[in-house]
């Protein structure tokens, strides 16, 4: 009875797998032949006509140092005093040898907002209902709904956040503005400089002429800053495409656990 028993669980575990194999391809079969999110075509970008009437964002744009020069020697952001205080002790550790490296150093994501400052190219795909950025550093990507929807009421914490997009202005020259909420809470909004439960970026991305672009950014939060911070970047057009980046490879700028530069080759 047993030997039985023990047959017949054996063969209950072998149907049980089979049902499992069997369903799975329905289900997704299922998904597949739901129907199609429709969507708003008075909203520009909402349909590849009016895609074609949108600023051509075509190539790849890369911070242009040259007009950027200022932004390297900028002064910090007014912080409050609890982040001020976190802020010095930050710059009193680099003295000291320490923090000098971040953990980007360990090919760990920067997040938003320090993704779009990274010295790499990023590219701009048009979809409708859809802006996605190509980041070549650490192989990130953004995507910037243009639908018409609103930020979810409960977002994941993202490196990239949570972006809804509208556009403003008509013709080569209309503005993307782009607003960002729920970071992951490793982002940093600066060098040192953490950021609280309320971060909130807005970006106004414009086409300046055939060669430049133009990315104003507004950061808000209030456990941090003491006022808004706002900068304004410079990117060129340049030629050629993205490459491939794998960060872990070779690495030879890497950080130990009190940030000071070391060296690891994979």
């Amino acid at each position: 009875m047993n030997q039985h028993k023990t047959r017949a669980n054996r063969l209950a575990v072998v149907l049980a797998g089979l049902i499992a194999v069997t369903v799975l391809p329905v289900a997704m079969a299922d998904d597949a032949d739901a129907p199609p999110v429709k969507l708003d075509p008075s909203i520009p970008g909402n349909t590849w006509a009016s895609i074609a009437k949108l600023p051509d964002w075509s190539g790849i744009w890369e911070l242009d140092w040259m007009h950027n020069r200022s932004l390297m020697h900028a002064t910090p952001p007014d912080l409050t005093p609890e982040w001020q205080a976190k802020y010095n002790t930050y710059l009193a550790d680099q003295k000291k040898g320490e923090d000098l490296q971040g953990s980007s150093a360990n090919c760990f994501p920067v997040g938003m907002p320090q993704i779009m400052t990274q010295p790499y190219p990023i590219e701009f795909l048009f979809t409708p209902g859809k802006v996605t950025m190509i980041i070549e550093a650490y192989h990130e990507w953004r995507q910037v709904f243009t639908d018409g929807r609103k930020h979810s009421s409960d977002p994941d914490p993202l490196f990239q956040g949570e972006s809804i997009g509208h556009w403003e202005g008509k013709g080569p020259g209309a503005t993307l503005v782009v607003d960002t909420i729920s970071f992951a809470p490793t982002n940093q909004i600066g060098p040192g400089i953490g950021h609280g439960d309320q971060l909130h970026i807005v970006e106004r991305i414009r086409r300046l002429d055939a060669k430049y672009m133009e990315i104003t950014t507004t950061i808000t939060d209030p456990k941090v800053l003491q006022k808004p911070w706002t900068q304004v970047r410079t990117y060129r057009k340049d030629p050629g495409d993205l490459h491939e980046y794998e960060c872990e490879q070779n690495n030879r700028d890497s950080a130990d656990a009190e940030g000071r530069p070391g060296e690891r080759v994979n």
